[in-house]
């Protein structure tokens, strides 16, 4: 059997700013840098078969942006798009990339003006950055030992869906009340640290589940709690680079959120500390086959509004946008709170890309135009040895994440979200009931993907049982990679 291969490059994408229009001149409320964006590229080849893994300290690209991006780091290498993984930790202080429809992670609604031929040179200038470090990253492959274990870190996250006693749900911004809601939130930090045949650090990952987003909304580009938390990681493996993935973290958010850079520096040392101490623990585990798999599936949609049900919903909207002239401190609307943060301009922006979408929604009625009524996702699923991966676009609840972990038949796995690209929210099928941000509102953005219905009932269960089927098959045999 062949040996496995690997090596892990670290490069910085600390996006320049722009004088009027902010970091990467796409986003004009972000002209600070806190931190610099830090990304890592994973080679990992066996045999005839290779991968290319990105982490990025990026919020992330919807699912045609994100293979936008593959496609341009695989035509540079040869490579088919199936080859080329592309996870971003999702902080909240990213700007928009250059060229992206998306509002970035720190912005609630829409993204600003911008220069075009700035925007262009920014473009280049980061495709060219991952491009090279792709390449490098092949050119200095070299056997690699594979050390596994797992940590944990109670203290920085919280399950931020409150249950409500009419059934419905609150967006918890405070960590002391999201604790009181008694919903699950995964504290398992995954870890993996790859070693030469010398025994010296190749480089890590560490997993977890939690938005960062201490600075949403702030002035400050940075990878958030990321950044101090790999600082720790690092040390551990003797400077060599560290990724982080996100977890499913579709309805987990971080201990403090509108908050302060000392705030994200917190979070991350209590992370970091855990995760190094928990990597003095690691064990050897064997690291073939290698196989990757991936599955798309068809998970449906709600039905259509009716006329009567649109109209009604853009009213209501309409009427939070008058409160706000009254009471700039109003935050409920159509069972979704409003973060009381922001300015009273801020929330009547957000609910206008609600009624936006909904005006949208009549206008395909009136034409009598077809309304997608499925949605693709596109799932996958790698094996080195006795370590499975999970890798999802999508925004899934963590407790979908804890299931399909304890039902893989690997003695480890990660369980990677926000990977090739942002679907959206999927929750399971009480959530669905309880409304709120992520399974309602979330859904009326048209600039995500278009006019698309939210997702019905039974979307969970299908990933659940299809991300299991899938690890049950690499784990009978590896799972060959596509090659061009």
């Amino acid at each position: 059997m062949s040996f496995l291969k690997v090596s892990v490059v670290g490069f910085d994408i600390t996006p320049e700013i722009h004088p009027k229009f902010g970091a990467w001149g796409t986003t004009p409320s972000l002209t600070e840098i806190d931190q610099p964006l830090l990304a890592r590229c994973i080679a990992i080849e066996q045999g005839d078969q290779q991968v290319i893994w990105f982490g990025s300290d990026l919020c992330g690209e919807n699912v045609p942006g994100t293979d936008l991006l593959r496609d341009v780091v695989a035509d540079e290498l040869g490579f088919t798009r199936q080859q080329i993984i592309w996870s971003t930790s999702q902080t909240h202080s990213s700007p928009t990339l250059p060229g992206s429809p998306l509002p970035g992670g720190c912005s609630i609604t829409e993204r600003g003006t911008f220069d075009q031929d700035y925007c262009d040179q920014q473009w280049e200038k980061i495709v060219h950055a991952y491009k090279q470090a792709a390449r490098q990253a092949m050119e200095t492959l070299r056997p690699a030992t594979l050390w596994v274990g797992h940590g944990f870190c109670d203290s920085i996250n919280y399950n931020r869906r409150f249950p409500m006693p009419d059934g419905g749900v609150k967006f918890s911004r405070h960590h002391s009340e999201g604790l009181k809601g008694g919903k699950y939130v995964d504290s398992t930090i995954g870890l993996v640290r790859f070693d030469d045949q010398d025994g010296r650090p190749i480089g890590a990952i560490f997993n977890f589940c939690a938005h960062p987003a201490t600075m949403i909304n702030n002035k400050y580009v940075s990878p958030d709690w990321v950044g101090n938390a790999r600082m720790h990681v690092e040390r551990t493996v003797a400077g060599a680079p560290a990724m982080f993935v996100q977890g499913m973290c579709g309805d987990v958010n971080c201990r403090y959120i509108f908050g302060t850079p000392k705030q994200a520096r917190r979070n991350g040392d209590l992370l970091g500390r855990a995760a190094a101490d928990a990597m003095k623990h690691l064990i050897p585990v064997r690291e073939a086959p290698f196989g990757l798999k991936w599955q798309t599936i068809e998970l449906a949609c709600r039905p259509m509004y009716t006329r009567p049900e649109l109209e009604q919903a853009i009213t209501a909207r309409e009427n939070f946008i008058e409160e706000l002239e009254d009471d700039p401190a109003a935050t409920w609307v159509c069972g979704i709170n409003i973060p009381e943060q922001v300015t009273p301009e801020d929330k009547a922006a957000f609910v206008q890309v609600q009624i936006s979408y909904l005006k949208e929604g009549m206008r395909l009625l009136d034409a009598k135009e077809r309304v997608r009524t499925n949605l693709s996702i596109t799932l996958g699923a790698m094996r080195l040895g006795d370590l499975a991966i999970v890798l999802s676009p999508g925004e899934n609840f963590t407790a979908t994440g804890r299931d399909i972990r304890n039902e893989s038949p690997f003695s480890h796995t990660l369980i990677c979200g926000d990977t090739n690209g942002l679907f959206g929210y999927i929750g399971d099928d009480p959530e669905i009931d309880r409304g709120g941000y992520e399974t309602d509102s979330y859904w009326k953005m048209l600039y995500i993907d278009g006019f698309r219905l939210a997702l019905a009932k039974g979307a969970t269960d299908t990933i659940h049982h299809t991300y299991v089927g899938m690890l049950e098959q690499l784990s009978s045999s590896a799972h060959p990679i596509p090659a061009r």
